[in-house]
């Protein structure tokens, strides 16, 4: 059985431990568990807003026709932009695919515009071997609503010729950046080209409806 002098020696071999210490050490774990509640509420805002922005976007009525309406612009400005002698029917001096082509992209006043102005770019390939391509750089939807549309586009234009008369070989005689504003038109669900015209005059292209 222990003495009085055992359990003595016991107790003050125990430290004592300081007035208030539990309290300090309990309010450090509170101020932990603070911090760790804010940190997660504030992931919690961080999650709540990401779904409420991705379901709003994904929800908007207007997302799928704004993705039609950039595709067309951006369809009839590569379309009306794009050719050459390899266009050329058997009466060598008009483009009938061109024609077709850049028609189906219309609406009926605007086809009936183009048709009038096309033989000058038909000359320009007839006549000198004229070719004309296009690379698209932007699209953006300037104005939308359920059957109308403004989209601004930007591009760049390449004129090539044949380097001789005789020859296959065609040489790039220049290059002009442009960009132009497509005005669209909904018809039987299907977004039609209605005018489109330069916000920046490019030397080697009009909005008359066809490209020089």
């Amino acid at each position: 059985m222990p003495t009085s002098l055992e359990k003595s020696s016991a107790a003050e071999a125990t430290p004592a431990q300081p007035a208030g210490a539990g309290d300090d050490s309990r309010r450090s774990v509170a101020r932990q568990w603070g911090v760790l509640g804010l940190l997660v509420a504030i992931l919690l805002a961080s999650f709540g807003y990401l779904g409420w922005h991705y379901s709003h976007r994904d929800s908007d009525p207007l997302g799928p026709s704004r993705d039609s309406a950039m595709a067309a612009a951006d369809k009839f400005v590569t379309t009306v932009n794009t050719y050459g002698p390899d266009l050329l029917g058997k009466d060598g001096k008009t483009m009938p695919s061109y024609r077709t082509t850049v028609g189906h992209l219309l609406t009926t006043k605007f086809k009936t515009e183009f048709l009038q102005n096309v033989a000058f770019a038909e000359a320009t390939v007839s006549a000198q071997g004229a070719g004309r391509s296009c690379e698209i750089y932007a699209t953006g939807v300037a104005a939308i609503d359920d059957d109308t549309a403004t989209v601004l586009v930007s591009g760049g234009l390449t004129l090539t010729y044949p380097k001789s008369k005789k020859s296959t070989k065609r040489v790039v005689a220049g290059q002009q950046q442009f960009r132009v504003e497509v005005t669209l038109a909904k018809q039987h669900g299907q977004w039609l080209v209605d005018d489109w015209q330069p916000t920046e005059q490019a030397p080697t292209s009009t909005g008359n409806g066809v490209a020089q």
